[in-house]
């Protein structure tokens, strides 16, 4: 409400009347109307797809939009979710990652909120197949300016390989690092390093620039076993520029959208965001990678309140915060 308090709406607002196994959320625009709606990933049953109606109130549109059912119809076992503009178009698309034999999905978003399951020509069904999903996010791991994909992985049935060898927790498999390539493709990174090769029976995962290198770092909580932080050493080699955005009140601002405008013409649009993933908060710091050599030229940014402002580009390979209020309006 504004002072600290809060006030139980989930009937009034409608996605109380769906009561469902919903294991990962995230909250964006999908419609490009300004107003954030909500997307729940459900456990074995259709996901959900709230689409804001201004009035404080949802409506469920999910297979309507064609973000309820794989591709071919089927509900599956959604753990972990997020939303990010991978292909560069402004709009926001999704990844869910999903239980062996289903592989994760990708839902590409026409900008009007309408989805499309786009996993198999985006090469990211077969690599899947075989391993149960649980934490991943869209981050630009290499600093390239595209959005990447990270997805830790850990069994929930007995893998018999395992069990025949004595494991003592049989459900181990190896974390996946996907490398966008543009043109609506991925490529599984096959070296990354032993810090993913490694089986373990991982579930959530949260990212971050923990030292504040510009590139982006992951902390991933595994069954059985410490929790893992695995430093990125490949990003920070590449051009970067780092933002905090910060509302009027002194809060950060969750739900700000940042658009980097390049000289090029070209654009990067990134959320501030600490949700997605799996069980799992990430850093609300945004790193706009720069390696495709066009600099940047200005900063544009929708605040949650709806107005925007624009600043010059500020200086590459550092952080800079951006206070609302301070930058030029835009009408």
């Amino acid at each position: 409400r504004g002072d600290g308090t809060f006030e139980e709406v989930t009937q009034v607002a409608g996605p109380g009347s769906h009561p469902g196994a919903t294991l990962g959320a995230v909250a964006a625009d999908f419609n490009g109307d300004g107003w954030p709606d909500l997307y729940l990933a459900n456990d074995q049953m259709s996901n959900e797809l709230w689409i804001n109606g201004h009035d404080g109130t949802f409506s469920e549109e999910g297979l309507l939009g064609g973000a309820a059912l794989s591709g071919d119809g089927q509900p599956q076992a959604s753990m972990g979710v997020d939303a990010g503009d991978f292909d560069g178009d402004g709009d926001e698309d999704l990844f869910l990652s999903h239980l062996s034999r289903e592989t994760n999905t990708l839902y590409l978003n026409d900008g009007s909120a309408v989805f499309e399951d786009a996993t198999a020509r985006a090469g990211l069904a077969a690599p899947s197949w075989e391993y149960t999903g649980f934490g991943t996010a869209w981050f630009d791991y290499d600093n390239d300016g595209r959005l990447d994909l990270l997805v830790v992985n850990g069994a929930v049935k007995l893998l018999e390989p395992q069990v025949r060898a004595g494991e003592v927790l049989p459900l181990r498999q190896p974390d996946q690092l996907y490398h966008n390539l543009g043109g609506g493709r991925f490529e599984a990174v096959e070296v990354a390093g032993t810090a993913l090769s490694t089986a373990k029976v991982s579930r959530g995962a949260a990212f971050g620039d923990l030292d504040d290198d510009g590139d982006i770092d992951v902390v991933v909580v595994d069954n059985g076993s410490a929790a893992r932080l695995l430093e990125n050493r490949v990003g920070a080699k590449s051009s970067w520029l780092g933002l905090r955005l910060v509302e009027s009140h002194g809060r950060d601002a969750l739900g700000a959208v940042v658009i980097l405008h390049r000289a090029d013409g070209g654009s990067i649009l990134r959320r501030v965001s600490t949700a997605g993933s799996y069980a799992s908060a990430r850093d609300p710091r945004l790193v706009f990678g720069l390696d495709d050599g066009s600099p940047p030229e200005r900063i544009e940014v929708r605040w949650p309140d709806g107005t925007r402002e624009t600043w010059p580009a500020p200086s590459v390979g550092r952080y800079t915060t951006l206070h609302e209020g301070t930058g030029e309006v835009m009408h």
